[in-house]
């Protein structure tokens, strides 16, 4: 099993020009059908936080697998421990392009890797990046799957995050409003005694796909659970529960929005967001708001 870090220079921003680096752990073999994964960390933690989970994937589904670390959070935070996020706080905006640049990165690196069998997972504010991650790339992903995922900015992520969000930044990271924006399979779990992030954001997650009514949508809770799922299960194996089969055979019809070069535009509160997927990772106009 090959397992390495992966680094790149970071979409640019004023405040912000780094490398970021991510985790990649490759199956014992590829073959043509071979997919990737991309793992999402949560709020304060690092890429190394599902390295189990990614190991057993690899080979059990046969994916390449990546973990972003994303700016402000882990290693690039505090490079001593990886643990901890600067304040003020990016809280799933540029922190989303990270991670879909880790992928495009991933792609480039791995050519032969079966662009119909991308796919997401996260937990936690990892969950929250993983549905972004669907809805700026909508034409990308086979699947995106939600662990105790954050649906929006709250109050609490507004207080952790010590930013004072205008209602541009609210709305762009607002998944149950844009929810009519995501074209893939979606799987949220949740436990019911989560008391990091309220089950009602997946709740109310669930309700606006099922309002829009475009995507196919599993969804459990799990009563007691916390916000790891623990004592009742682990988001490792509620998402071999509950996901097994799209890990295995979820595909994307059609080029990828990265491959195609598409152009995404997302409406906000006053200006919408333009993302450019022809602009080379490091550009300052991946993003940008109209």
């Amino acid at each position: 099993m090959l397992e390495f870090d992966l680094t790149f220079l970071s979409t640019n921003t004023v405040h912000y020009r780094k490398r970021v680096t991510a985790w990649v752990i490759a199956p014992d073999q590829l073959t043509p059908d071979t997919g990737l994964l991309h793992c999402c960390h949560g709020w304060s933690g690092n890429r190394f936080q599902y390295t189990d989970l990614m190991r057993d994937f690899a080979n059990r589904y046969n994916l390449v697998c990546v973990a972003t670390e994303f700016r402000q959070s882990g290693y690039d935070c505090d490079p001593v421990t990886g643990l901890g996020s600067c304040i003020p706080y990016d809280a799933s905006h540029i922190q989303v392009i990270d991670c879909l640049n880790a992928v495009r990165e991933t792609l480039r690196l791995f050519p032969g890797l079966n662009r119909q069998r991308l796919l997401a997972f996260g937990g936690s504010q990892g969950g929250h990046i993983t549905v972004l991650m669907a809805i700026f790339a909508p034409q990308t992903f086979a699947a995106a799957i939600s662990g105790s995922g954050i649906a929006w900015i709250d109050q609490v992520r507004i207080d952790w995050a010590g930013h004072d969000f205008s209602d541009d930044e609210l709305a762009i990271r607002d998944t149950v409003r844009l929810a009519p924006h995501i074209r893939c399979p979606v799987v949220l779990m949740h436990g019911t005694a989560d008391t990091v992030v309220p089950d009602s954001h997946s709740r109310a997650l669930e309700d606006a796909l099922r309002k829009a009514g475009c995507v196919p949508l599993i969804t459990k809770y799990y009563e007691g659970g916390g916000h790891g799922l623990e004592p009742i299960t682990n988001r490792k194996d509620a998402t071999i529960e509950l996901a097994d089969d799209l890990l295995r055979n979820a595909r994307l019809e059609g080029a990828d929005d990265f491959l195609a070069g598409r152009q995404i535009v997302i409406p906000a509160a006053t200006r919408q967001l333009v993302l450019d997927w022809s602009k080379p990772i490091s550009a300052h106009d991946v993003i940008r708001w109209e």
